[in-house]
């Protein structure tokens, strides 16, 4: 983590979209989370806050790369929803 706390001013001085993001990324508040690992995939689930708002982040790891989803909370009851029924209907499939 300290090397990461160095490299911080020099996006900043550049300013780009690198830096501001990640500012942005800095002031959010982890208020819940969870870790799982699925064969060789590596998931982050956080539920985060901001000066926008809560919203859930969900983070895939995988060979390196990395990929996000962000709901924001005003989507939380039909995201949640919609995972449960795919995931239901594909039970019900198997059986």
């Amino acid at each position: 983590m300290g090397g990461l706390k160095n490299a911080v001013p020099m996006y900043e001085e550049n300013n780009s979209a690198y830096s501001n993001a990640y500012r942005q990324y800095s002031r959010d508040n982890v208020l819940e989370s969870r870790e799982l690992q699925v064969e060789r995939k590596f998931f982050r689930l956080e539920v985060r806050e901001n000066d926008r708002g809560r919203f859930l982040r969900i983070t895939e790891e995988n060979q390196g790369r990395r990929n996000t989803v962000i709901v924001p909370d005003s989507g939380f009851g039909d995201f949640a929803k919609a995972i449960s029924e795919v995931l239901a209907s594909q039970t019900e499939a198997s059986s």
